[in-house]
């Protein structure tokens, strides 16, 4: 069984040990965590500490730290572009980005986005963060806030990519080398602006194959297989 994982993002050990409370001992609560298991805790930074517990109580969880280790960044810079969409599919793109290896995720308005505002900023982050924990990613991807379709097409990016419904090329003659911001459209499809747009802007349009992809399996297929031609898989 994968050991149970605790984000601190500015943990503070005291006399060697570390002292979990809110929400992520809660998470620890739930898990049945007991005196004597080992778990981990990380900064979502790099910096891991392996743990363990000493104690229990209602609202507090006590870990004594056995030693430290520090995990290096991804070798793949792997940026999402996702458009927003209904509810549960972008989150369920942003669970699963985030377990194949997305390092950040730009939300965006696109002119077929079936949302006009977002209220759920914070709920997104935690999904990051469990999606994290659960994968042992141990640097937490970055979630921006929702951006326009103008301002994510200024990023850089050795490879810049649109995955498009038609007019694409193949992914692997697109792709320059890391880091890689590539883009996915909403459930609609992009309008023929946004691609012209999005040439204009110098990135690539690119076809993941013949068949049409949800746009939250896009986001899941598409991060893959960047991942897969770049040698990261």
């Amino acid at each position: 069984m994968a050991l149970k994982s605790v984000y601190l993002p500015s943990p503070t050990i005291q006399d060697g040990k570390i002292t979990v409370t809110d929400e992520e001992h809660r998470h620890l609560v739930v898990g049945r965590a007991e005196s004597g298991e080992h778990v981990e805790v990380f900064d979502g930074r790099g910096r891991v500490w392996s743990c363990v517990v000493t104690g229990v109580a209602k609202r507090q969880t006590l870990l004594r730290v056995q030693d430290e280790r520090i995990f290096p960044a991804p070798k793949v810079g792997l940026m999402l572009g996702m458009a927003l969409i209904r509810t549960a599919p972008f989150e369920l793109a942003l669970e699963k980005a985030v377990e194949v290896g997305v390092t950040r995720i730009i939300p965006f308005f696109a002119a077929r986005s079936n949302v006009s505002r977002v209220e759920r900023q914070e709920r997104w982050q935690r999904i990051v963060i469990e999606a994290a924990k659960q994968s042992k990613h141990f640097h937490v991807p970055m979630l921006e806030s929702p951006q326009t379709l103008e301002d994510l097409f200024t990023i850089p990016a050795t490879s810049r990519i649109v995955l498009a419904e038609r007019d694409g090329v193949p992914l692997k003659s697109a792709l320059l080398g890391p880091p890689v911001l590539f883009v996915v459209g909403p459930e609609g499809g992009w309008t023929d602006v946004e691609l012209r747009s999005a040439e204009g802007a110098g990135l690539r349009l690119v076809s993941l194959g013949s068949e049409i992809l949800r746009a939250e399996t896009a986001a899941i297929v598409g991060a893959s297989l960047i991942r897969y031609e770049l040698g990261d898989l």
